[in-house]
């Protein structure tokens, strides 16, 4: 799994970019948009994606915008920590590093318009 830990199959629209705010429609008909914190960490990931796969290559690494959280070898320590932290789910990504990572632009929609 390679999206923020809130992802709903039923809500993201994967493969497709758009900048954070901008509208889109969901399977389902409704319009959505991508809660601007979770756009600014999925680039972050992006931007740093590189270098995390010479470093640690198939664990995963969560972000709050810019700031990275931190590595784990699992997603729930992440989803954990995030929420220790404070964050709320459209707040945060956690991401798996792996090669394939930054074609695989899950995008976490909420229902705010």
């Amino acid at each position: 799994m390679s999206s923020a830990m809130q992802s709903n199959p039923d809500q993201s629209l994967a493969g497709q970019s758009r900048p954070a705010g901008t509208p889109a429609e969901s399977p389902a008909g409704h319009v959505c948009t991508i809660a601007p914190m979770v756009a600014k960490s999925q680039e972050a990931f992006r931007r740093e994606l590189p270098e995390l796969l010479r470093q640690r290559h198939g664990w995963w690494v969560a972000y709050h915008g810019d700031e990275r959280i931190g590595f784990a070898q699992t997603e729930l320590e992440l989803f954990v920590e995030c929420v220790r932290r404070g964050l709320t789910e459209d707040q945060f990504i956690v991401q798996g590093i792996l090669p394939d990572a930054a074609d695989e632009d899950v995008e976490i929609l909420t229902p705010w318009a």
